[in-house]
């Protein structure tokens, strides 16, 4: 075998916001700015003296802002103290080059400053530096934080006086207690919403009005640590007039600009697209509209392909709507109608033919784009436990491509719960299994999680929201009810923005207000512009367009690797852990089945960030080969890869027992081998498996080869010794089902440096057991990705891993 492909570190964009909470990572710059002492220090002093001169005396803390020189970092560690009573970092914002960095300080701890100050401009350390230097050379300008200072609205200034507005506010948990401080958010004229969202250290709730009521607000409660914009609502622009809709579709076309013609593009398999929205021709040509019957019209029929075209394109398009900056697309869309018009219907025996015909059309109309296929439509039956179907084998025979050489990245809905049961939520989650073809192996299964709780239409006064923001989604399938001991994979595997649904205040009577949903294209498109969609159709969408765009940004990625960087950059939200909690393996097991692996978050996915660096490795290996023992012929694993991992071992130890995380996720594609006739014999469904597994601390190279080697040789390459599996997340069992393995490990930066290689082996499949078919001897590809993470430190992981990369040696893939 050749060596390796030299593994690619993914470029830092920006700071990522992970979960549902504000986390800011500072910057990612690296320079220090050299000072005079004693004219800069003098000049800092001056400027804080000013900023908290009007409420030195003052019982309140004081709210100040930093801001650094532009192109250098700002120290955000010093800025912030993890003791009770202590400086709080409050936010932190970058315009341009130039970071802020906004503080709030108890009165007590005004001298901690003054004496930073004192000793800065005094004092030398033992190496002949200024003490404090690396904090305060790197500081411009201190000044009183006023509302602007807490604005992190991404794109977007804030409102112009006398404007009303609607804003998500952040407090401290610390601070006013939430309903003193609405009591005088309504004294000061702002309108205030029940709402909230609770997390660690935050509390979010909306309040509207002016920036200058806002500002009054600020001034007068201590207890503001964000204010952003509050997300637009669907119901914010179905509830307008057909003229007034026109208006806001003819700002965002002004601002948009359409994609290439060879861009990737989501394919949608549903009942057609009307291509005569204007939203949606700009990307979707008349050369890619198909159905599945050429006899058939092309439009859609009945609203629900062409609600899922404007979520492929744009997402929720409120929040396009709301934008202000120009919208450049970087992927198009595909319509395939596999839908019959009224009163046709398809006979079901032969959906995985037309889905398999409804994807060549697309191809042979464009055969050389990337795209990624959105299946929103399923059985009205159960997937019978996660035993394969025809269906759902014809999506697996189409990802793996081995009979045609073309791989497909296959987004599938896990279908919906029936509304009427979502009173029963989660129950009736957890016993409606997963939807056919939903169980297919290869493709990406998507659930929906809830995204928004706040009900603003008067029809549904007194209802509530049915689950809480970032839980599972109402109307998610699951795979709880399937047998644990069979070997079908764990569904779904991720979960998508599927809106919200509600209930009456008998808890009987449910629905869908439109301020619970997305907004989307509406079918017609002649009086009225806009409809509103969910639920995991909306999410299956949603998970398209995110692997289009990946596709369009890593256009040399397989659709092996678009699917695990999708799964990578997926996390479990802190509803979804409080839900299912996971103190043993089989609560983590049922937190998978509910909930896959969590929400994928797109900043993870497209770029590293400062405290996440991810590696991204595309290989190619062959399973099975043939050897001659006793004069006869048989098939025997072949080859096993042992990756020598690219990490900065002096860095890490350098860390010491600071806690890490290492996060591995393996994607292919198997051929199916459907037919009822014994999954655990040699009639098993997938061709092969991989398995990957990591180096411990203690062993050596050659106990760790040795190990390896045992686990490759065992029928399922099942774990023959622990290794350091207590520290995995899921383990070696349980992470192996399926063939898109993720798992974490968390341990010690001195840990992690002795963890210096990564196998990764064939586990058995009907390639090996059914020699007679002539599949033994196929190559298969696959992704890898790794990423260390440093959650809780202040650390650069990134750049080190960065430099190790660069380092020009060629690594050999090791075979046996």
């Amino acid at each position: 075998m050749k060596p390796y492909d030299q593994p690619h570190l993914m470029v830092r964009k920006q700071p990522i916001t992970h979960g549902f909470t504000s986390v800011s990572a500072g910057g990612g710059r690296e320079k220090r700015k050299d000072r005079d002492p004693k004219v800069h220090g003098k000049k800092l002093e001056k400027e804080f003296e000013a900023a908290v001169a009007e409420e030195e005396d003052a019982a309140r803390p004081v709210r100040v802002e930093f801001q650094s020189e532009p192109g250098f970092d700002l120290k955000l560690k010093s800025l912030d103290s993890t003791r009770k009573g202590g400086i709080e970092l409050l936010s932190v914002r970058e315009v341009g080059d130039v970071t802020f960095a906004t503080v709030l300080i108890p009165p007590d701890q005004l001298k901690h400053f003054r004496t930073l100050f004192e000793k800065y401009i005094n004092e030398k350390t033992a190496k002949g530096s200024p003490r404090n230097a690396a904090l305060l050379n790197s500081i411009s300008t201190v000044r009183r934080a006023a509302l602007k200072s807490v604005w992190t609205e991404l794109g977007a200034e804030l409102p112009k006086a006398g404007v009303r507005a609607w804003f998500e506010v952040w407090l401290r948990q610390r601070g006013t207690p939430l309903e003193k401080f609405t009591a005088t958010a309504k004294r000061l004229g702002l309108d205030t919403v029940a709402t909230k969202l609770d997390f660690i250290d935050r509390t979010v709730t909306l309040f509207g009005g002016t920036p200058e009521q806002l500002e009054t607000l600020f001034e007068e409660d201590s207890s503001i640590a964000e204010v952003r914009l509050a997300r637009a609502l669907a119901s914010d622009f179905t509830e307008m007039s057909g003229l007034d809709q026109t208006a806001w579709l003819t700002n965002l076309l002004g601002r948009l600009e359409g994609p290439a013609d060879s861009a990737p593009a989501v394919c949608l398999l549903d009942t057609g697209v009307n291509r005569g929205h204007q939203l949606l021709s700009v990307a979707l040509g008349e050369v890619d509209m198909h159905a599945y019957d050429p006899q058939w019209r092309f439009d859609d029929h009945e609203g629900h392909g062409t609600a899922l075209a404007g979520i492929a394109l744009y997402g929720d398009l409120a929040h396009q709507l709301e934008a202000t900056g120009p919208l450049q697309l970087h992927h198009r869309l595909e319509s395939v109608k596999i839908l019959p018009p009224p009163p046709g219907e398809n006979d079901p025996k032969l959906w995985g033919a037309i889905t398999d015909e409804a994807v060549a059309r697309a191809e042979i109309a464009a055969p050389a784009r990337a795209r990624a296929i959105c299946l929103a439509v399923t059985s009205t039956k159960g997937s019978d436990a996660g035993r394969p179907s025809s269906w759902s084998a014809a999506l697996d025979k189409l990802a793996a491509g081995y009979d045609t050489g073309t791989r497909r990245l296959i987004c599938v809905s896990a279908g919906n719960v029936e509304l009427e049961a979502f009173a029963n939520y989660p129950q009736s989650n957890e016993t409606q299994g997963v939807l056919d073809p939903a169980q297919a192996w290869n493709a990406l299964t998507i659930g929906a999680v809830a995204s928004r709780t706040n009900i603003t239409e008067p029809d549904y006064e007194n209802w509530v929201p049915i689950a809480a923001q970032g839980d599972l989604g109402p109307s998610t399938s699951t795979s709880l009810t399937w047998n644990a001991r069979a070997s079908w994979p764990l569904k779904p595997d991720l979960l998508m923005d599927g809106g919200n649904a509600a209930k009456d205040s008998t808890g009987q009577q449910v629905d869908c207000p439109d301020s619970l949903s997305l907004l989307t294209t509406h079918r017609l498109a002649i009086g009225r512009q806009f409809a509103t969609t969910g639920d995991t159709s909306a999410a299956t969408a949603l998970a398209a367009r995110f692997a289009a765009r990946l596709h369009a940004q890593h256009p040399d990625y397989w659709p092996e690797t678009i699917r695990a960087l999708m799964v990578h950059s997926a996390e479990w939200t802190e509803p979804m852990i409080r839900r299912y909690p996971a103190t043993n393996r089989k609560e983590v097991e049922q937190r998978l089945r509910c909930c896959g692996h969590g929400v994928p978050h797109e900043a993870a996915a497209f770029a590293s960030a400062l405290n996440d660096a991810t590696v991204v490795i595309q290989q190619e290996l062959q399973p099975f080969g043939e050897r001659v023992k006793d004069g006869k012929r048989e098939i025997v694993t072949r080859d096993l890869h042992l990756h020598e991992l690219p990490w900065p071992t002096e860095f890490l130890r350098s860390l010491g027992e600071a806690e890490l995380q290492l996060r591995v996720t393996l994607s292919y594609f198997i051929e199916p081998s459907p037919g009822e006739r014994g999954g655990e014999s040699s009639y098993r469904y997938g061709s092969f498996g991989l398995r990957f597994d990591l180096q411990t601390p203690t062993e050596s190279d050659g106990d760790f080869e040795r190990r390896v080697n045992r686990q490759a040789r065992d029928d399922d390459g099942k774990a023959t010794s622990k290794g350091d599996s207590d520290r995995w997340t899921l383990g070696t069992d349980l992470r192996a089902k399926g063939s898109v393995h993720s798992d974490t490990w968390t341990g010690t930066g001195a840990e992690l440096a002795g963890k210096g290689r990564l196998a990764v082996f064939p586990a058995i499949g009907w390639w090996k057991e059914r020699k007679h078919l002539g599949r033994w001897d196929t190559k298969v590809r696959y992704g890898l990705v790794l990423s260390i993470r440093a959650r809780e430190l202040d650390v650069d992981v990134y750049t080190p891993i960065k430099n190790t990369i660069a380092v020009p040696v060629a690594v050999p893939v090791r075979t046996r």
